[in-house]
């Protein structure tokens, strides 16, 4: 690299450089720049001390601005307390609510922003904002074929439905994974995703399952692998309706499921069990 001046082009302070030597902090203003291919590029936090921390005399437009520039930086922290100061300014405002509530309300507990996210919803005024702050919300839930599912069914419901839905998931938010895919299932049974998701929380009930019966039987998977099984084959027939790159996503699953020791019993017969449905 060659000799470079590491000065701050906003106050002339020096400008210390990280580990990596590709990040720069101006040790008077904190102003951040990016080092690549021997030039200095200044990077969008610019002067932080002064623009991002700072709020005496901030309105809540520029504290809504603060704080998604905190949020972009990672510091969710200080990102929240900025949005908490715009709504101790203006009480009713939806972006200010959505920012607080998803950088954890008021941070007391691990569901403390779901009461964020039904004061939010309460203030939209168009459907944009409904579905920003819903698809928000379900950010928090644990799987993305299930964030799917849901947001699926909210688009496709009429709007005076929408706020029910928006209030069974919200509730479900931290519950046991297998009582949300309960849910998904019940709102969206046409849904591939919410099968999917379904069959993969229970599918820690076939780990190291054999095979039952004997000559005259034949040797098939105990009842309860077989209720499992039967999840698998819903949410890949579901897929298949719907395209073949949904149906790749569950038999790419399925196979990777195969080369685990402790599921291959159980997906050898669902693999079978999946050839009669091609």
């Amino acid at each position: 690299m060659a000799k470079i001046s590491l000065i701050c082009e906003q106050c002339g302070g020096n400008i210390i450089l990280d580990d990596s030597h590709d990040i720069g902090t101006c040790e008077n203003c904190l102003a951040q720049f990016v080092i690549k291919q021997d030039k200095v590029i200044q990077e969008i936090t610019q002067n932080i001390t002064k623009h991002v921390y700072g709020y005496k005399g901030k309105d809540v437009e520029e504290l809504l601005i603060d704080g998604y520039k905190l949020q972009d930086l990672g510091d969710d922290s200080k990102a929240n307390t900025k949005f908490k100061q715009a709504i101790d300014i203006e009480p009713n405002c939806w972006s200010a609510w959505l920012g607080y509530a998803s950088t954890g309300g008021d941070r007391t507990g691990y569901l403390s922003m779901v009461p964020a996210y039904r004061e939010a919803y309460s203030l939209t005024s168009d459907e944009k904002q409904e579905i920003d702050t819903f698809i928000n919300m379900v950010n928090y839930l644990p799987d993305h074929h299930l964030r799917s599912a849901f947001i699926r069914a909210f688009n496709l419901a009429k709007h005076g439905e929408r706020n029910n839905i928006f209030m069974l998931v919200s509730g479900v938010i931290g519950c046991d994974e297998s009582e949300i895919a309960s849910l998904a299932v019940d709102l969206c049974p046409e849904d591939w995703r919410a099968h999917f998701a379904m069959a993969k929380f229970r599918q820690i009930r076939v780990k190291w399952c054999e095979l039952e019966g004997g000559f005259l039987t034949g040797k098939r998977l105990p009842n309860h692998a077989i209720e499992v099984l039967n999840i698998f084959v819903k949410a890949y027939q579901l897929a298949k309706s719907e395209n073949e790159i949904a149906a790749d996503t569950v038999i790419s699953y399925i196979d990777e499921m195969s080369k685990d020791g402790a599921y291959k019993v159980f997906a050898n017969k669902l693999k079978t069990r999946i050839k009669y449905e091609r």
